[in-house]
């Protein structure tokens, strides 16, 4: 089970200075299911992506992403609903983390200041909450979503970006030999390098529903690498796809490609089966992994950008870079 947020009723309604004087801000919680569902769809009508969910979608992305119906906002302009907010909030290493899922805002009401007033608002619920770092993906070519986090304080700390493949694959041998075993996602985010700053759906977290796995690559007796990656199964319960969320090497370790080669064979395999594999919100950065799939034939079909605010001058910065 994902680790809960810490759930506190926000009071009913809210009212912030800066909220324009016809929106009111309330918790999801205090509009109907039906109604939840209704301003998601309304909201992201028209979007880069299909979004539109179905009710047992909305509340499947809700348990499975960790997110709070408490903790997430809907917007109100002129007694009608305009928009929404949705929000995760945990412990993530060192630092507490909010995480906003999804701003969407009604088409009609587009242009007046909710998308900025559910912002605020969040960062002011996220303040109550204790919060550390609040964070966000946004796609690289929305730029008006950007520009409107970056104004309420946002920073792009990283680049992402999501690759596919359709069919067999076939990666180079390893020129090292390394042991690999499954264990619990949990256990990967114990790991001394276990990257703290992924983002909110790639950690391992997230991977403790849905078919998440997880595995740490071993020297000897030490683990000097890790992978969390999800397995989507047809009826017969065989595999038809893979989508990988983290792969990493120990910092500084002298055969790291060998090490991140060892990881990707086992998360995608069986190798010589013909089905999607893919991965979400991979870091530009982490160019090993990013190289060993370019050369392996993956293509890029999404980039995204992720954004960060400190919210509590108190945090404790451990935001890990890849190697």
């Amino acid at each position: 089970m994902p680790v809960p947020s810490e759930i506190e009723a926000m009071p009913r309604p809210v009212k912030i200075e800066f909220v324009p004087s016809q929106t009111i801000i309330e918790p999801l919680s205090s509009c109907s299911l039906a109604e939840a569902v209704q301003v998601w769809n309304e909201g992201f009508r028209g979007y880069f992506a299909d979004m539109t969910l179905s009710l047992d979608g909305y509340l499947a992305r809700m348990y499975e992403e960790g997110m709070s119906a408490e903790n997430s906002l809907v917007a109100y302009y002129d007694g009608k609903l305009a928009g929404c907010l949705l929000n995760g909030i945990r412990a993530n290493g060192t630092r507490k983390m909010a995480w906003n899922g999804g701003t969407g805002v009604i088409a009609e009401f587009r242009g007046r200041g909710v998308g900025k007033a559910l912002v605020r608002a969040a960062l002011n619920l996220y303040g109550e909450r204790q919060v550390d770092v609040a964070t966000l993906e946004a796609l690289a070519q929305n730029e008006p979503a950007i520009k409107l986090y970056q104004s309420c304080g946002y920073e792009v700390v990283d680049r992402l970006i999501l690759l596919q493949h359709d069919g067999k694959v076939q990666f180079p041998e390893p020129r090292h030999s390394y042991s690999i075993k499954t264990v619990t996602p949990y256990e990967v985010g114990q790991l001394e390098f276990y990257q703290n700053g992924a983002p909110w759906q790639s950690q391992w977290q997230g991977m403790m529903t849905n078919h998440g796995k997880a595995a740490v690559v071993y020297e000897n007796d030490s683990p000097v690498g890790y992978v969390l990656y999800r397995k989507r199964f047809d009826d017969q319960g065989k595999p038809n796809g893979i989508r990988l969320h983290q792969c990493l090497a120990k910092p500084g370790h002298e055969y790291s490609e060998a090490i991140v080669l060892t990881a990707l064979r086992y998360a995608y395999s069986p190798l010589d089966h013909d089905f999607h594999r893919g991965t979400h919100n991979l870091s530009q950065s982490n160019e090993i992994v990013c190289t060993i799939l370019r050369d392996a034939g993956f293509t890029t079909f999404v980039e995204q950008v992720q954004m960060e605010k400190q919210v509590n001058n108190h945090v404790r910065q451990n935001h890990q870079s890849p190697v």
